[in-house]
């Protein structure tokens, strides 16, 4: 009894000493990976095999929420290839390394678990993955090894003890994936709008936008990773909850969006399958103001949002005298000399149904980051139904 209470007992004092800053950072990637379509590799050897294949089955398990795309999650550690070679060690490095280099793409995210941080096929696979831009977590025991050192998040469980580290490992992807999906149920809780667009338009729950470059957005620190983007979703997710006008819906949504980029002005305009403008919101140094229709078709028909809108594909203009898609308005100040903007297509399944674009006062005022999460803002506002 005495060793049962006391083996307790140690798992309790490691849990309190686990790193809660990291495995917030942890959920903030994967939130984010989810959002954006990336993909989350998962590894390890041995026992932690074992884990890593647990958690793909956990996250793929909440990869149907309603409103929300799937999880793009593949386990290294399933192949059984490696059963029947000369070399355990060899075998498995050459499996894992040969998914990541035909598979993995920059800003995906690989995790690894190792109990000591020092398998050697892991190690491989993570200096492979650094080179590919790719994100890069670590689960780890003992003093860490030299994984700890390599990735970009590592959770240490503090314990020389192989049992516990494992216990900790498999309660850790628990834990996470249990946060992933309570977090998400509390963001997004899609309603309808009282406002009845024309009979010729059709806008369900859309599925994750495509032809986006996340793929190439620049790697970021994983300390520089917060809960912004999820804290931003949740306003979003409050106004489309209320019950109200498509205009309004969209006015308060570029409001907010302006704000968290520190954007002057923006537009969100919808259409129907024909092109037609049906509503839209627009703001002109910082201020959402009356617009007329002209204005509306303008944006849909020519300059960057046109393009976008056409191409279904977003867009980044580090300066706007610089960019021939960039078409200035009537209405613009001319004497505000060059910016930048960011414009991003809303879509529903394959067609667009809209474009959301922010311009900054200066050159240089938005990052593929920025691209990215406005990427992100955009499918939450696709996710609005009608009453047709």
């Amino acid at each position: 009894m005495d060793r049962i209470a006391k083996y307790i007992q140690e798992l309790q004092k490691i849990l309190s000493e686990l790193p809660l800053d990291k495995i917030d950072q942890v959920v903030t990637i994967l939130h984010e990976a989810r959002l954006h379509g990336r993909q989350v590799f998962l590894m390890g050897t041995g026992s932690s095999a074992s884990t890593a294949s647990q958690f793909v089955v956990d996250l793929s398990s909440i990869a149907h929420q309603a409103g929300w795309p799937g999880f793009k999650v593949i386990g290294l550690a399933e192949s059984m290839l490696f059963h029947s070679s000369g070399s355990y060690e060899e075998s498995y490095q050459a499996i894992i390394i040969n998914q990541l280099e035909n598979m993995l793409s920059r800003a995906d995210v690989v995790i690894a678990f190792s109990l000591n941080g020092n398998t050697k096929p892991v190690l491989r696979a993570i200096e492979l993955a650094n080179r590919r831009g790719a994100t890069t977590i670590g689960f780890t025991g003992f003093e860490g090894g030299r994984l700890s050192s390599l990735v970009d998040v590592n959770i240490l469980v503090p314990s020389k003890s192989i049992e516990h580290v494992e216990d900790v490992h498999l309660i850790l992807e628990n834990l996470i994936t249990q946060v992933l999906c309570e977090e998400a149920q509390q963001i997004l809780t899609p309603r309808r709008l009282d406002h009845t667009p024309p009979k010729s338009l059709t806008v369900h729950k859309s599925t994750m936008m495509g032809n986006l470059p996340y793929d190439t957005s620049p790697k970021l620190p994983a300390s520089e990773r917060s809960h912004a983007t999820l804290e931003m979703f949740s306003e979003i997710s409050r106004e489309l909850a209320n019950e109200m006008k498509l205009r309004d819906v969209l006015e308060r949504v570029l409001k907010l969006t302006l704000g968290r980029l520190s954007a002057s002005s923006g537009t969100i305009v919808v259409v129907n399958e024909h092109g037609d403008v049906v509503d839209g919101a627009m703001a002109y140094h910082g201020e959402i103001g009356p617009f007329s229709p002209q204005q509306y078709i303008d944006i849909v028909q020519h300059g960057l949002a046109g393009w976008v809108l056409h191409n279904r594909q977003a867009a980044l203009i580090s300066n706007t005298k610089d960019d021939p898609r960039w078409l200035p308005r009537p209405w613009e100040e001319q004497s505000s000399g060059s910016r930048s903007a960011i414009s991003v297509p809303l879509m529903e399944e394959e067609r667009a149904i809209g474009v959301l674009t922010l311009v900054a006062s200066q050159t240089e005022g938005f990052s593929e980051k920025d691209l990215s999460l406005l990427a992100a803002i955009a499918m939450f506002i696709s996710l609005v139904s009608y009453d047709i």
